[in-house]
């Protein structure tokens, strides 16, 4: 097999890319996080992609005690000191919600995050995922459907009982997956970030 970059290809300068973005995790970062070889270009591509998402991630309102570590000491104490234009962009994207909270329907604010870099950075997770488990499998050609799921008992439930699971850092990221052979769609990735944000991608 010849090693190459995952997202397009290239066998130049390689480096190691984490599954899902290290990021997302306090530290200290677990020890068992996914690796796999992305050409140099393509990692330096997703940086900013990294920190916005992580910043998106981490402002739901129901976020895991984790996600509110991550929003105070990483978003709020790091993210917006060193990038003002990321902190900018976020206040712009505030949208007054009614949130379910405490059981309660209830006035809040939420963050609103760009479809293109949220499909981005979740068929960037569902490849590199595909190429550490199946590397065999050529995704080249599939398409992506990406839609964003409100989490609730009962689809958690079903998902464990026919996904195989994955779950990395305490209430920071679980993932359900399931590759159909000579089906369609091909494979089935659902993605949680801090216990609250839910997504899942179809791949046909």
């Amino acid at each position: 097999m010849i090693n190459s970059c995952y997202l397009c290809g290239s066998t130049k300068d390689l480096t190691r890319d984490h599954i899902p973005p290290k990021n997302l995790f306090p530290s200290p970062k677990p020890t068992n996080l996914a690796t796999t070889l992305c050409c140099k270009k393509c990692n330096e591509e997703y940086t900013l992609i990294d920190e916005s998402f992580r910043v998106f991630a981490s402002s739901t309102l129901n976020r895991s005690k984790a996600g509110q570590w991550v929003w105070d000491s990483k978003v709020m104490g790091s993210s917006f000191k060193r990038s003002p234009k990321l902190k900018t962009a976020t206040r712009n994207s505030l949208v007054p919600i009614k949130a379910l909270i405490n059981g309660q329907i209830t006035p809040a604010t939420g963050m609103t995050y760009p479809i293109s870099k949220a499909k981005k950075y979740l068929i960037r997770l569902v490849k590199g995922f595909t190429h550490y488990f199946n590397p065999d499998i050529d995704y080249s050609k599939a398409t992506f459907r990406v839609m964003n799921i409100i989490p609730n008992q009962q689809i958690v439930d079903m998902l464990y009982q026919k996904f195989f699971y994955v779950e990395r850092g305490d209430g920071i990221f679980r993932m359900w997956r399931m590759f159909v052979k000579g089906q369609e769609p091909m494979s089935v990735w659902v993605f949680v970030f801090y216990d609250d944000l839910m997504f899942m991608v179809e791949v046909e």
